[in-house]
């Protein structure tokens, strides 16, 4: 077939339909008179009602209802659309978990010797503890364990204290778990070995009187958790407490206030490396025991090969473990049991394998694709399932000999678990079971009911787009009330079926998104003249996730608020005025504002602007020749917050997720480049851009004969600046580069500076170190060096969606505008924006970029922010910031050859499970139109979502 034929006669085909469909379709058509069940109409009226408020309007839902007696839906919303499942995805785990393991499974933990125990009961030797996965073993069962080696005559080791967790393997965290919730015990590591759950309690207590330090105790005491106790008492009952954890680091942090007459509060709180923290805890309770152990006793890691085990602790039954796990929705129960299907079933202990068992169980249920998990409990947003596979899931089940274990795990309607304090005193109390499903933006309820006519039902509602999450609650329990009372459901009053509006466009966009392909993709979508007539809509006011779409709410914020032709500074002081003889005997200052394009003259530089080796230059220029103080960099202009709220933390190695501050190079990143050796078996070789001392390179890389597998990788050790080459490089193999984000970017910055400096011939003292802080008031400023205009920067940052350059213009906007440099207040600089355009702010903005998926935004909202900027002075600056399709950025190779080409100016956005295109386009006859597409849900291949937004843009471009 002739490719190019077909494109170029596509267009004026789409031309020929869309007259004739235009001339075809009135505004509303009526759909055709079918009955409709009391019980539909009551949920449809109160979806149409939720519709209508605009703190509940954004939310979507999916839902499916079936009853188990009659063997036939009564009920279905939006059921094949894939959601966002939070808890319910447990439900997936522990069915699959019971299928295959068996109500009885229980895990064991055991204690080996690898010396000999002479006749004074001494072991010449090690203590190992190997552990299989069990997530309830607890600092008592330790202890048990213990008493039990004492009893068989152990009386003293002369040896360690080995661990063995390689039952599972060493990834700690579920794909995309978000890194601002890993201090919580409900984001706690995994680990084959593990107790108490993995973390620890925190308690803090006022103190005697007002001004005190609050008191802090931990349970398990450990000495695996260091505590810095920054919180301090204050009159009255109240308590407002922070707790942080560093990423990477062992380290908790509270701060804020408690009030003397305040209740204790209470975190758990998470480590790293758990299994050592699970040694820290066995040390404690052998020595408890009775059992001696040498001074220099070391807590270590091993791998256990051989052996009869010298004592084996068994958890409870599976069964018993599952009513807590669901009951009271434990992520990590069920992310260990997720592991333990992996090791039992596919001889591996990973998320993966153990998702490839839940896929065989589904498979049997019914379920062979259409969904995406992740993990076991659904912490990862990730996780994609629809109300059908939930309810097919179910309806499984119930043909399952272990169908009664499972349903008693289900929380119980105003009994216990996570619906102990919902829905009392109505049908539902006691009737209804469910599992529960929250995260921000997400609520969910699964499992079963008793109508009143006796039958039972099986039933799954999932909501996301949630920008109150009272509605999504108030939802579920009027569902599930409307099940209990289902068949005598009264019909609702005034109630008529909602009539299908459409437009004139839907004869053409409607076939694209209701293709089958697209059936669990929620696509939010309006088309709009710049005079305000809606040619097209569906779903406009759910609130999606945008990925880098909301980069069209912090640019033009930027715009208008700071000016097309904003600069960015970074300034330069000493002590003292540089001195005549060029040695400086104070400390030296550099204060940044923001900047996010400050680079090296190398291949990271991607604009003109300020550079390091400018700065060392003039400095040189000015006679700097010694600083005999410190190189002191201030960065007070933002806040300490370097990475955005729900970042995922297996990104963190990677550009796009950079680390942020007033003060930063390079996008806050180091280039790695590589490329393999000249001969199989050599090290891959490498180069460091900047060359720099600040990050250290360890390569465990190997080139390999050419057809090998490619398994080369570039990763940084969390929350620190070592970076590791390690895998296999085939020897034909081009040469390539990754840009690696690092650590403290202002101490990156004086890093740099201080090297280029020295090669500039200036010297530093022995003592003299780099350090952060703030600019004195006494101290003189030297010079100021200012960016390129905020135009030339928006160019950059939407032609390329780049990330780090949508931050730092987030926060600049909160400090410029709030006088605070941190994200929220940059939001709310951007809402402020918005509103002074006529726009509503009823959405969720958390970063500038669009890289976390806690913003929730709806197509609507982003066509109302291009509409006001067809009005705003800086129009022609954002307008030219766009990618242009066919042309360049982002859209450069897309809609080439077809009526959109060189015309469509756009934003486009994409992460796993999201794509979106939002921007303005020319008819064929010269209307201008804005338009947005935000797609979320799961494909099966990615480029359903684009080819979609490609379609519906060819068919607006051939608009006569």
């Amino acid at each position: 077939m002739n490719h190019l034929f077909v494109r170029r006669i596509l267009p004026w085909l789409l031309m020929l339909l869309l007259v004739l469909q235009v001339a075809a379709v009135p505004a509303f058509a009526k759909g055709e008179t079918t009955p409709v069940s009391s019980l539909s109409a009551n949920v449809e009226k109160y979806l149409r009602d939720l519709q209508k408020n605009q703190e509940s309007m954004g939310l979507y839902a999916g839902i499916a209802v079936y009853d188990l007696t009659d063997k036939k839906y009564v009920y279905a919303h939006n059921e094949k659309k894939n959601y966002i499942p939070a808890s319910n995805m447990k439900l997936f785990t522990t069915i699959s978990a019971l299928d295959r393991l068996g109500p009885g499974y229980q895990w064991k933990t055991e204690v080996y010797i690898d010396g000999k125990v002479n006749p004074g009961g001494i072991l010449q030797g090690n203590l190992l503890l190997k552990g299989y996965g069990d997530p309830s073993l607890s600092p008592e069962d330790l202890q048990e364990l213990a008493t039990a080696i004492k009893a068989q005559g152990i009386k003293q080791v002369n040896g360690d204290l080995l661990l063995d967790e390689s039952y599972f393997d060493d990834t700690r965290l579920g794909t995309s778990w978000m890194w601002d919730d890993e201090p919580y015990g409900y984001s706690a590591q995994l680990s084959a070995l593990a107790v108490h759950k993995n973390f620890a309690t925190v308690t803090t207590k006022p103190g005697i009187k007002i001004g005190d330090t609050a008191k802090l105790t931990i349970e398990p005491a450990n000495s695996t958790l260091t505590l810095t106790n920054k919180v301090k008492t204050v009159d009255g009952s109240e308590s407002g407490i922070t707790v942080e954890r560093p990423r990477g680091k062992n380290e908790i942090i509270l701060s804020g206030t408690i009030g003397v007459k305040s209740a204790d509060y209470q975190e758990d709180v998470t480590m790293e490396d758990p299994a050592l923290f699970v040694g820290d805890v066995w040390k404690q309770k052998v020595t408890e025991a009775g059992i001696k152990l040498k001074p220099m006793t070391e807590v270590k890691k091993t791998v256990v090969k051989t052996g009869v085990p010298l004592h084996t602790h068994l958890s409870k039954p599976l069964s018993e473990v599952m009513v807590e796990l669901n009951k009271e929705s434990d992520n990590f129960y069920a992310e260990m049991l997720l592991k333990t299907l992996g090791a039992t079933q596919k001889g591996q202990g990973s998320f993966e394998a153990g998702t490839e068992v839940v896929a065989d169980v589904l498979k049997r249920a019914g379920i062979e694709s259409g969904y995406a998990q992740v993990d076991g409990s659904g912490l990862s947003r990730f996780d994609l399932i629809t109300a059908e596979q939930m309810v097919k899931l179910l309806v499984f089940l119930q043909d399952q000999d272990y169908r009664e274990v499972l349903e008693a795990t289900l929380p119980i309607a105003g009994v216990d678990g996570t619906l102990k304090n919902r829905l009392k005193g109505t049908a539902a109390e006691q009737n209804v079971i469910a599992k529960t499903g929250s995260m921000s933006g997400v609520n969910s309820l699964s499992g079963f009911v008793t109508a009143k006519n006796g039958h039972k039902l099986a039933f799954s509602i999932m909501v996301n787009g949630i920008y109150k999450s009272k509605y999504a609650i108030e939802l579920q329990d009027f569902v599930a009330i409307q099940l209990a009372t289902y068949p005598e459901n009264l019909f609702p009053a005034g109630y008529t079926p909602e009539q299908l509006q459409t437009y004139k466009l839907s004869g053409l966009i409607d076939p694209i998104i209701d293709k089958p392909e697209a059936d669990g993709l929620t696509t939010g979508i309006i088309v709009k003249t710049l005079g305000g007539e809606v040619l097209y809509e569906r779903d406009a006011d759910s609130l999606l996730t945008p990925a880098s779409n909301l980069k069209l709410l912090t640019t033009a914020a930027a715009f208008n608020q700071l000016g097309t032709d904003y600069t960015f500074k970074t300034e330069l002081y000493g002590d003292t005025p540089i001195a005549q003889n060029g040695v400086q005997n104070g400390n030296m200052y550099v204060k940044g504002y923001g900047d996010p394009t400050l680079h090296t003259e190398d291949a990271l530089q991607v604009q003109d602007g300020v550079s390091i080796e400018q700065i060392a230059a003039w400095l040189k220029e000015q006679g700097l020749k010694r600083v005999n103080g410190n190189l002191v960099l201030d960065e007070s202009y933002f806040d300490q917050q370097r990475l955005g709220l729900g970042w995922a933390w297996d990104d963190e190695s990677y550009y796009y997720n950079p680390t942020l501050g007033a003060l930063a190079l390079n996008r806050g990143t180091v280039m790695v480049e590589y490329e393999p050796a000249k001969e199989a078996g050599d090290r891959v070789k490498w180069n460091l851009l900047p060359k720099t001392s600040y990050v250290q390179i360890i390569n465990e890389a190997q080139t390999v004969e050419a057809g090998q597998e490619n398994t080369f990788a570039i990763q940084r050790d969390r929350g620190t600046n070592t970076i590791r080459l390690t895998g296999n490089l085939p020897v034909d193999q081009e040469g390539d580069y990754e840009r690696v984000p690092v650590e403290e970017p202002a101490k990156y910055v004086g890093t740099v500076l201080k090297e280029a400096l020295v090669k500039e011939g200036v010297s530093f003292a022995p003592k003299s170190s780099i350090t952060i802080g703030n600019v004195p008031v006494s101290a003189v400023k030297w010079n100021e060096f200012t960016s390129l205009p905020l135009r030339d920067i928006v160019n950059y940052l939407n032609k390329r969606s780049d990330n780090f350059y949508a931050e730092m213009l987030l926060k600049t906007l909160g400090g410029v505008k709030k006088g605070e440099g941190s994200a929220s207040a940059g939001a709310e600089v951007v809402q402020d924006d918005i509103t002074s355009m006529g726009g509503n702010t009823n959405f969720d903005m958390i970063d500038g970029s669009g890289l976390t998926r806690y913003n929730l935004i709806s197509a609507r909202h982003i066509a109302s922010v291009l509409e006001g900027m067809t009005k705003s002075g800086a129009f022609a600056a954002f307008d030219e910031s766009l990618p242009i399709a066919g042309v360049d950025g982002t859209l450069k190779n897309r809609l080439k050859e077809t009526p959109a080409e060189n015309n469509l100016h756009g934003k486009t956005g994409s992460m796993t499970g999201i794509n979106s295109l939002s921007g303005y386009i020319t008819t064929k006859s010269g209307e201008n139109l804005v338009f947005s597409i935000i797609v979320n849900g799961y494909a099966i291949d990615s480029e359903v979502m684009t080819d979609m937004q490609d379609e519906i843009a060819t068919i607006l471009a051939s608009m006569e």
